[in-house]
This record gives structure tokens, sequence and C-alpha cells, in this order.
């Protein structure tokens, strides 16, 4: 990997701007999601009976609700059209927690804007959004780019062998248009999410956490993008630079 191009400019050029923007991104949505994770959405409903309400008021009675343990792990499979919630949402709206006027559930302004957001997206299958129809389109050749690409342009960079390290190059470059193809499709379905819960009471304050929170886990993939974008361009300057 650090062959032909030299480590120095690796680490300047990849490694550093990467793993900067990878902190700043995972720092904000964890910051952010913390702050909005203890106040109240005024929602009362656990997290499995208001993401079944939400898919029900968007006409996605065919869509399944499973639980998915970790925190920040919520998400919508199209394949087998399932919209999974993680234990950590779930458990804020299980029952009483300090700070709550009663005893019944309620959900925080984090956890409403997560499962909107994962409603928005199985709202982006079911109207066969281009962005998402194109996503899903190259994601076994992007699966290939981000996990064998690399290998292929070493080999070829260290054997000279420039044939296999264009075809690695061209596996990685579908990994980075998955990324920046994942761009558009998480933004539409945050704005889709914002759109179901204003009427449900989250405005002023409450409408503004959610945007944060949304706002926050957008950065995660930007920054995914720009990383990869930018070890895309660093070997492509380790082929061609090889051959002089």
């Amino acid at each position: 990997m650090f062959l032909g191009g030299g480590f120095l400019p690796y680490v300047l050029l990849v490694m550093v701007p990467g793993l900067v923007l990878s902190l700043f991104a995972a720092y904000r949505v964890r910051s952010t999601y913390s702050k909005w994770s203890k106040v109240d959405s005024g929602i009362s409903m656990n997290a499995f009976d208001f993401a079944r309400y939400l898919l029900n008021s968007q006409g996605l009675t065919d869509v399944k609700i499973e639980p998915v343990p970790g925190q920040l792990t919520d998400h919508y499979d199209p394949r087998s059209k399932v919209l999974r919630v993680s234990s950590a949402v779930a458990a804020q709206g299980a029952g009483w927690a300090p700070g709550y006027a009663d005893a019944r559930p309620h959900l925080s302004v984090a956890s409403v804007a997560v499962i909107a957001h994962e409603v928005g997206h199985a709202a982006q299958h079911r109207s066969g959004d281009p962005q998402m129809a194109l996503r899903q389109l190259i994601v076994p050749v992007a699966s290939i780019g981000s996990t064998l690409a690399p290998w292929l342009v070493i080999i070829g960079v260290i054997l000279k062998l420039t044939g296999v390290a264009v075809v690695g190059l061209v596996f990685f470059a579908a990994a980075v248009v998955f990324t920046f193809v994942t761009l558009p499709v998480e933004f539409g379905a945050s704005r889709r999410a914002l759109a179901y819960v204003e009427p449900l009471g989250l405005t002023g304050e409450r409408a503004d956490g959610a945007r944060s929170v949304l706002r926050a886990a957008g950065w995660t993939y930007v920054a995914a993008a720009l990383t990869a974008l930018l070890t895309f361009l660093y070997y492509v300057s380790l082929v061609f630079g090889s051959r002089r």
C-alpha cells in the first residue's frame, strides 16, 4: 500500500485527513445523540409502536420491525423489507425514565429522529427512489471494492502488473461512487423524517434537536465519502507513479 508513493505521503494525504474527518464525525454524532436522547419528545409510545405507527401512516404496512443489538445500529433492510430498531433506541421507550412526568413509555427526541429516518428509507424504497436503487445496484461491486481492491492495487504495484492494479482501481472506484451515492439517499431520508415528526408535535426546540441529530449522522457519511475519495486518489498515484 505504501510502495511507490511512500509511507509519508500516505500519512499526510490520506490517513491524517481521513482520521480527523472520521473522529470529528463520530464525536459529533455521539455527542448530539447523547444530548437529545435525554430530551422528551412528548410522544408516549415505545420505539416499536412508534415505528409501526409511522410505517402504517406512510402505507408501509408490509414492512416488518425487528430489534437489533447496539447503539446507532438502526437501519432499514430493503432486501427483506425489515426496519431494525437498536436496543439503545428501544430502551428509551420501554418504560419510565428519570425526568419524565409519568410512568408511561416515552421516546426521546433522538429516538424519534432515528426511527423516522429509517422509515424515510423504507418510503424511498417503496417509491423507487433512483438514488437508492442505484446504491442497491452497486452494492455487490462496492463490497468487492472495499475489501479486495486494495490488495489488487498492492499486488499490481509490487509485481509491476499494471492491468491487475487497474482492475483494483476500477473496483475501488465503485466503492467510492457508492459512498457518494449514499449521501443524497441519507439526506433525503432525513428530510422525510422531519416531515413525518413535525405534525406529531416535534416543533421548536424539539424540531431543532431532531434536525441536529440527523445532521450529525449525515456527517459520518460525508466523512466516509471524502476519506474514500482521498484513498482512491492515492491509489491512482501509486499505480501510475510506479510506471515511471
